[in-house]
């Protein structure tokens, strides 16, 4: 069943703060009953023992009179009966009624004397407490006439001879006043409530509408395929979680943007790449299997053009399957594009750019390069770092091809390797055409290419820079470029050393 969150949320706090009101009305009205029936008590008390210190009551056999200086009680005031130890009254505090033989309490007629016979005739009994010299007392709660009657009996012989005194008082104004009490605690609690639930409502639809934005705004991206849609970072109660939220989801969509972006323009530059090869693979077999009397040279050149372009291809698959390997190491937070074991063992990084400039110098020497510029070495400095010599060796391959392609056969490549900061530091440096201030950004991108004229002449993909900084980030390293056009390029390449 669909409950939305937010009635939750509002039900639950609600209830959370219905058991808290419940709680601490229960507490003020304990605390409120406790000290009503205190002070009544204290009262009654009071009154009997300001009769038995101070009061004069006539000798036994006297006529009943009324206690001076004591009105008439009600429910307000305290009732007051004097008896001998017969329980016969001798005095009394009414001034209402002619037969000075009955006490009043409002709403009670025809009171039997004593108040309360069984508290009276224990007092009589047991005239004393334990100890012998204090006189007896104890409270007593009778019901009459359907009103609860508060009692208290004292124990008297300060007149020579024995009498009980009792004082008794109406619980009519007590549990009145405690029902209005809780009267006014239901009211206030009730009010209390509704005006939480309907803050409540409103603060918790400030904020769910604001995760719905976030969640409108996914369900946008999900059914037109952009990612240029944001969400509003800025709110009028300040920055809080939500902003931090719909901060981190709007950086969330721009790295998304940015992927589907590339990966648009990876797939579509990838088609492209692979679309001339096999166009012209297609193009040379169909003219071999149409022709019957195609010359020998002819269809030699055709079966060539056809290798050569299989070639290429198999070069860009090739690069394509490192790349995407390199990817799915990096999203396992790896550091190899291979296997993980071959990073583990020394590399001197000196003697490996070593075997990379003979092997360019042999090419050279054997008159395969001569159009070539020339390759030199300088600074090199004694560099060990660990990881794997192939995937390095690949690198600087790939750094100095890259410079020999795009630098005339006048000019010259210069390699160098220092050490600084607990890093290696490599130099490819060429004096060859460079590259305009706004290819730089994108040198590193996969089939991207600076000089598109010279590309397909040299047998480029445009993945050769990007598997190179694909292996240099693997060795926890980086690349960067210096370029300027007409004035060279400098490829800096730092490797943390063993």
């Amino acid at each position: 069943m669909y409950i939305p969150l937010q009635l939750r949320l509002t039900c639950f706090y609600v209830l959370l703060l219905i058991m808290v009101l419940c709680a601490f009305g229960y507490l003020v009205s304990m605390q409120a009953s406790d000290r009503a029936y205190s002070d009544l008590d204290a009262s009654l008390s009071s009154r009997a023992s300001s009769v038995r210190l101070g009061k004069s009551l006539l000798a036994p056999g006297s006529v009943i009179s009324l206690l001076p200086g004591i009105t008439g009680i009600g429910t307000e005031g305290v009732s007051i009966e004097v008896l001998d130890e017969h329980l016969k009254l001798l005095a009394t505090t009414d001034s209402t009624q002619k037969d000075f033989g009955q006490t009043y309490i409002d709403g009670i007629q025809a009171d039997p004397v004593p108040w309360d016979g069984q508290a009276a005739h224990r007092i009589v009994q047991h005239p004393f407490d334990s100890d012998g010299t204090t006189p007896a007392s104890m409270y007593s709660t009778i019901i009459l006439q359907g009103q609860r009657i508060r009692v208290f009996t004292l124990a008297s012989n300060d007149f020579g001879t024995p009498h009980i005194i009792q004082t008794v008082r109406s619980e009519s104004g007590i549990e009145q006043s405690l029902n209005e009490l809780h009267l006014y605690l239901l009211l206030g609690g009730t009010i209390f409530t509704l005006c939480a639930l309907m803050g409540g409502w409103l603060i918790t639809q400030g904020v769910l509408n604001r995760v719905r934005h976030i969640e409108q705004a996914a369900l946008g991206i999900s059914r037109r395929r952009s990612f240029d849609q944001r969400v509003g970072e800025k709110h009028w109660r300040g920055r809080d979680e939500l902003s931090r939220l719909a901060e981190t989801f709007n950086t969330m969509l721009d790295t998304l943007e940015q992927l589907y972006a590339y990966q648009q323009r990876f797939v579509a530059d990838a088609s492209h790449e692979l679309r001339a090869p096999i166009a012209s693979i297609r193009c040379n077999l169909d003219m071999l299997t149409s022709t019957s009397d195609l010359p020998a040279e002819e269809a030699s050149a055709a079966l060539n053009d056809a290798r050569s372009e299989a070639e290429r291809m198999g070069r860009l698959v090739n690069d394509l399957l490192i790349l995407a390997r390199s990817d799915a190491d990096q999203q396992e937070n790896s550091v190899s594009l291979g296997n993980t074991g071959k990073y583990q063992e020394p590399i001197d990084l000196d003697s490996l750019l070593l075997e990379v400039f003979r092997q360019y110098r042999y090419v050279r020497q054997a008159g395969k390069g001569e159009d070539q510029p020339r390759l030199l070495l300088q600074h090199i400095t004694p560099a060990r770092v660990t990881g794997d010599a192939d995937q390095l060796k690949q690198a600087l391959v790939a750094l100095v091809d890259n410079a020999l392609k795009y630098t005339p056969s006048e000019g010259k490549v210069s390699l160098m390797l220092s050490t600084a900061e607990g890093q290696a530091r490599l130099e490819v440096k060429d004096t060859g055409i460079g590259m305009a201030p706004e290819d730089i950004p994108h040198i590193f991108e996969r089939f991207y290419r600076a000089d598109r004229t010279r590309s397909h002449e040299q047998g480029s993909s445009g993945l050769g820079l990007a598997i190179v900084q694909s292996i240099i980030q693997a060795h926890h390293g980086s690349i960067e470029v210096e370029s300027a056009p007409g004035g060279g390029s400098t490829f800096t390449v730092r490797i943390p050393l063993e």
